[in-house]
């Protein structure tokens, strides 16, 4: 495999190799050992259509990545191509606000049955201006968040252990000091357990930060326990916030709230919905989002904002690129009725069912978990060699391992895409590296 892939990825490796003095990407480290050292690159692309993206060697594969999520219809889809192209020949400036940030935020108020909206650069930024605002609302300031969800790089969510006594988030990561962490309750996420706990703490709790369906678990989707956590943090006075940057816009046109039943106070959004370009969206009920700007107040009377409002800012917010690419995108959702998710959504749960048949077929230890258009393998140990036979095989997987399927993997391209996991498995047990339960 490796001689197979070295000499498949050579230009890639070359490119890589050529600019890491200058170019500090820490994808060409992530997941390093020694023993992996060799199989350690970001592919290098240049090119992307449809289902598939070309890296500079002139490979051709089928992307599960989809821009990490973010390509709900495909690359180079041409209908939110050329809104951007469009846009393009108008402004593609900041300073004044572009009329279309109006605009998106009505459509999404009106998609997503949220109060209002306000936009930002991307995911981490969203997580990091719903928490303060949730503080700055409540004037309490512990929040809690859950083991094994993933809410972008702010600092204090950057953990993944907590004291057993306190619950606090522990120190982990580099450059990320308990100091910063010393507000943030990481507990278990579906227990009874931390149910208790937020009751407990209820007087001193800001917010619940929730995954509602796990971008690294989609297995869990945990139905009846959000139900609770909504009862318990209405009663508790406590910001209820879905992180729904990968739910959003995926399952359904109104996200997990919809598919689940419950209302968050507070929703952040991006990825699917900026149609591939950065974005980040805080929504939700105005009794929080008014903390942006201190709230409704109109020309021609004596009205003032009511609210006073913390300090939220950026640069490329409300980038009319991205503006119009987000309007194109939620058009082309609403206009289907829900039509285009449910097709996309019952594809993958077909997909995944026919890949663990014959996982269970071949008594292979492995399985594809999913939620919507999002799956996961799941590979214990050696298994996660997969993944470089499948780039061998034409199939990218990024490092993060989420995988997603869009409209533009069509029935054939599924048989094909199946055809290439079913040879990388056989190989793999060839090489002695996968072996069959017993």
């Amino acid at each position: 495999m490796l001689e197979l892939l070295l000499d498949k990825n050579r230009l890639t490796k070359e490119h890589t190799q050529k600019y890491r003095n200058s170019f500090a990407l820490n994808r060409n480290a992530a997941g390093f050992s020694k023993e992996m050292k060799e199989l350690v690159y970001t592919l290098v692309c240049d090119r992307a259509d449809g289902a598939f993206v070309y890296d500079i060697d002139g490979n051709e594969y089928i992307d599960l990545t989809m821009g990490f999520g973010s390509i709900l219809f495909g690359h180079n889809y041409a209908p939110v191509r050329k809104a951007i192209e469009a846009q393009f020949t108008k402004s593609w400036s900041v300073g004044p606000i572009s009329p279309l940030a109006g605009l998106l935020s009505k459509e999404i108020s009106l998609a997503t049955s949220v109060e209002r909206v306000a936009f930002f650069n991307s995911g981490t930024e969203a997580v990091m201006v719903a928490l303060r605002i949730a503080k700055a609302v409540t004037k309490k300031k512990y929040f809690v968040f859950f083991k094994g969800a993933y809410h972008g790089t702010f600092d204090a969510l950057l953990s993944l252990k907590n004291d057993p006594v306190s619950q606090l988030a522990k120190e982990i990561v580099p450059g990320v000091t308990q100091s910063a962490l010393n507000e943030s309750y990481l507990l278990e996420y579906g227990s009874e357990d931390s149910l208790d706990f937020i009751k407990k703490h209820k007087d001193e709790i800001a917010a619940v930060l929730v995954e509602p369906v796990q971008s690294r678990n989609p297995a869990l989707q945990p139905r009846e326990y959000l139900h609770k956590l909504r009862e318990i943090t209405e009663k508790g006075e406590i910001a209820l916030i879905f992180d729904e940057v990968i739910t959003g816009f995926r399952v359904d046109v109104g996200g997990a709230q919809k598919h689940f039943g419950v209302s968050a106070d507070i929703v952040t959004y991006g990825k699917v919905i900026g149609g591939g370009l950065p974005i980040g969206i805080v929504a939700g009920k105005a009794k929080y989002l008014d903390a942006t700007d201190g709230g409704f107040w109109q020309y021609g009377d004596y009205s003032v904002p009511v609210v006073k409002s913390t300090f939220v800012a950026g640069t490329f917010c409300h980038h009319p690129l991205a503006m119009a690419a987000s309007l194109k995108t939620l058009e082309i959702l609403k206009q289907s009725d829900g039509k285009v998710l449910r097709e996309l959504n019952a594809a993958t749960d077909a997909f995944c069912k026919r890949l663990n048949s014959y996982f269970i077929e071949e008594n292979y230890p492995i399985s594809v978990n999913h939620f919507a258009s999002l799956f996961r393998f799941n590979t214990p140990g050696k298994l996660s060699l997969l993944y470089y036979q499948l780039l061998l095989n034409g199939v990218y997987v990024w490092e993060g391992r989420n995988c997603f399927l869009s409209p533009a993997h069509t029935p054939e391209i599924l048989a094909l895409l199946e055809e290439k996991i079913k040879l990388s498995c056989m190989q793999l047990e060839e090489q002695g590296i996968l072996k069959r339960k017993f």
